[in-house]
């Protein structure tokens, strides 16, 4: 479901990877991480952060953001709603979380879906879905997408015993 992906120029000027002392000149630059990040794990489908990947490091011109530079640029994307943190993992958010609350409610109401018990499994891997921007969505991300339209009173979570959600279900309202 990716699509195809092309790097701004920012990522061949070398001071990108450098964060800027000036204030309006970081808030411009962040501005720029941020949508890098969220065009980059789009285009890819990928949903989690590999800090150690290519996104921070431009091989090219010999320039890669610092491990301090990367918790900026992190601190950033969750302050602006675009990214989650998870313990030391972080999640991407092209759309907000309640974005994603709207589309995953939206498709079970147009199914059908209200009442019925449908597991995480089937909404994130299911035939059903697909089609949808939602298919392939981190497991704990969605538990967290759900979880806040459970304090919307549109879905009711049903934590399993398991601790990667392998057992848990959503019922839709």
């Amino acid at each position: 479901m990716g699509t195809a992906f092309e790097w701004p120029w920012q990522y061949n000027f070398p001071p990108f990877f450098t964060i800027q002392p000036v204030v309006k000149t970081k808030e411009q630059q962040l501005l720029s991480w941020r949508t890098l990040i969220c065009d980059y794990h789009k285009a890819k489908c990928v949903w989690e952060i590999d800090m150690s990947g290519d996104l921070f490091k431009n091989s090219k011109i010999s320039r890669q953001l610092s491990a301090a530079a990367i918790r900026i640029v992190l601190q950033n994307l969750v302050e602006e709603g675009q990214g989650v943190m998870n313990g030391d993992r972080c999640y991407v958010l092209w759309n907000s979380v309640a974005q994603w609350g709207s589309l995953i409610h939206n498709w079970a109401v147009d199914r059908g879906l209200t009442g019925t018990v449908l597991t995480l499994f089937e909404i994130q891997s299911g035939d059903d879905t697909e089609s949808e921007p939602f298919h392939t969505m981190d497991i704990w991300l969605l538990q967290h997408v759900i979880s806040c339209l459970e304090k919307e009173g549109k879905a009711e979570l049903m934590m399993g015993d398991s601790a990667d959600f392998s057992d848990a279900g959503v019922k839709f309202f």
